[in-house]
């Protein structure tokens, strides 16, 4: 069973749930869990990493501002992110998330992450239906897909 990564920015704390149930998800079928907010990782992190799930928020119809401060770090660290890591998102959103997904999508390809199917958008007045949706994403990483 592979270590998971799971990752998050939340201002109220609603993301920081969604994270923690998609956590919750990979722990019940044995993977092995690390969560941490955004501000305290690094490309360090990603060392002995399967797979790494980010939640985060999405303000004003883009990516976080911590998020993408995440990126910039791990960019300064891409020599020590093995390539092929899976990597599955969680947007908390109001608004359009085409925009997120796709900054996302880019920069995490040129990190060497391979995102996995199935990203998971919840609305921010949908967070308990979501988190069904989020323990399943953690499972199917704890599982390899």
């Amino acid at each position: 069973m592979s270590k998971i990564l799971v990752v998050y920015q939340s201002f109220g704390g609603k993301t920081k749930s969604l994270a923690e149930t998609a956590a919750a998800g990979a722990r019940s079928v044995g993977a092995e869990t690390v969560i941490k907010e955004v501000s305290a990782v690094s490309a360090d992190d990603f060392s002995g990493i399967g797979g790494v799930i980010l939640a985060t928020t999405q303000p004003f119809q883009s990516m976080a501002g911590g998020t993408k401060s995440l990126f910039e770090r791990l960019w300064m660290g891409r020599d020590k992110i093995k390539k092929g890591i899976r990597l599955a998102i969680i947007i908390c959103h109001m608004n359009d998330t085409k925009p997120t997904e796709d900054s996302i999508k880019a920069i995490a390809g040129h990190l060497g992450l391979e995102q996995v199917a199935g990203g998971l958008t919840v609305k921010v007045d949908e967070i308990e239906a979501g988190k069904e949706s989020a323990r399943q994403l953690g499972i199917a990483m704890a599982q390899g897909g």
